[in-house]
């Protein structure tokens, strides 16, 4: 599979896009994906995701594509939090984590 354009979108923009997609022309990544998202999708709410990616580019680490990943995660505990970022070249200091923790604390998840 050739990538011909690369885009950040909010996971329930891309749940939704794979449930308008045809059943039976679907990839086996985009079955993967639509099956992890149905598991796994903790915001549904557009407008929320909206919000808080405002709040989390606050944050001066924090490049676009690291917001996206916390967007689909949603963490509530420091580990997770460097987990999402252990395979990055970015320092989180413990303020940063501490304010990723409140911002993500402040949102009520579908689970």
């Amino acid at each position: 599979m050739e990538i011909k354009n690369e885009e950040y979108v909010f996971p329930a923009e891309a749940f939704e896009a794979l449930q308008e997609t045809d059943e039976d022309s679907r990839s086996h990544e985009q079955r993967i994906a639509l099956e992890n998202l149905t598991r796994h999708l903790q915001i549904e709410d557009t407008g929320t995701l909206e919000s808080l990616h405002e709040e989390l580019s606050e944050i001066e680490a924090l490049k676009d594509k690291h917001i996206y990943k916390l967007l689909e995660v949603v963490p509530q505990h420091e580990s997770t939090v460097r987990a999402v970022f252990s395979k990055e070249r970015v320092r989180l200091e413990d303020g940063d984590v501490e304010e990723i923790l409140d911002i993500m604390a402040s949102v009520e998840t579908e689970e």
